[in-house]
C-alpha cells in the first residue's frame, strides 16, 4: 500500500500560508503514526496521571490521526516522490508542485533534529498537542480547510500533562517542559520559513 492510497480525500492548499499548515499536519500525522506503532509494539512510554486521563488523551489523538490520514499525506509520500522523481518525468512535475510543502516540512524536521539528539527522551503526543495549540489558538492560523481541528479541546489535553507534573520526578518534569520549548521552537521556525518561487523559470515559459 502506498502512502498516497492511505490518504483517501487529500486537501491540497493553494496558498503558501495554507501550505505551512499542511506541512505542520504532515509532520503531526507522521509523528502520530510512529507513536501509535510504538504503543502497539511496546505499550505507553509515558503515562499520564491516571487511566482516565490516559484514555482521554490517546483516544482524542487516535481520532485526530485517522482524520489526518483521510486528507493529509505523510512523510513517506514525500520521500517516495523525491526518490522516484528523477526516474519518472511525470513524477517530477508533481514533485515541483509539492516543493513548497517539502520546504516547510523539511524546516520542521531539521528544527526538531537540532533539539532532539539520538536517545533523547521525548513525548511525541505532547509535542503534537502543543504544536496544534500554539498554531491554532496562539498564532490564530486559519484551519478553514481542516474544520475537524476545531473539534479538539487543546487546553484540556494540555492540562492532563500539566496536572501530571505535580506527581512527576524532576527528570520527567524537565522532559515535559522541554516538549513545550521544542514545540514553540518548531512553530517559530515554521513561521519564519520562506519559499522562493523561481520567477526566472516562469519568465522562460512565457517566452
Amino acid at each position: 500500500m502506498t502512502a498516497k492510497s492511505i490518504c483517501t480525500n487529500r486537501i491540497k492548499p493553494k496558498l503558501l500560508r495554507e501550505q505551512k499548515t499542511e506541512a505542520l499536519l504532515v509532520f503531526i500525522r507522521t509523528t502520530l503514526e510512529q507513536s501509535y506503532k510504538q504503543i502497539d509494539e511496546h505499550g505507553y512510554l509515558f503515562e499520564i496521571g491516571n487511566e482516565e486521563d490516559n484514555k482521554y488523551v490517546y483516544e482524542n489523538l487516535e481520532i485526530l490521526m485517522k482524520k489526518l490520514q483521510e486528507c493529509v499525506v505523510n512523510s513517506f509520500y514525500l520521500r517516495s516522490l523525491i526518490d522516484n522523481a528523477k526516474k519518472h518525468p511525470s513524477l517530477m512535475i508533481i514533485a515541483k508542485k509539492e516543493e513548497p510543502l517539502m520546504v516547510y516540512y523539511d524546516t520542521l524536521v531539521k528544527a526538531i533534529e537540532t533539539k532532539l539528539s539520538d536517545g533523547t527522551s521525548w513525548i511525541p503526543e505532547l509535542v503534537v498537542i502543543s504544536l496544534l495549540s500554539e498554531w491554532i489558538l496562539e498564532e490564530e492560523k486559519s484551519v478553514i480547510l481542516y474544520p475537524f481541528l476545531k473539534d479538539f479541546d487543546y487546553i484540556e489535553l494540555i492540562s492532563k500533562y500539566d496536572n501530571t507534573k505535580l506527581s512527576l520526578n524532576e527528570e520527567n518534569k524537565k522532559i515535559v517542559m522541554n516538549m513545550y520549548r521544542i514545540s514553540s521552537y518548531l512553530i517559530e521556525k515554521l513561521k519564519n520559513a520562506k519559499y522562493k518561487i523561481n520567477t526566472k523559470r516562469n519568465k522562460k515559459r512565457k517566452k
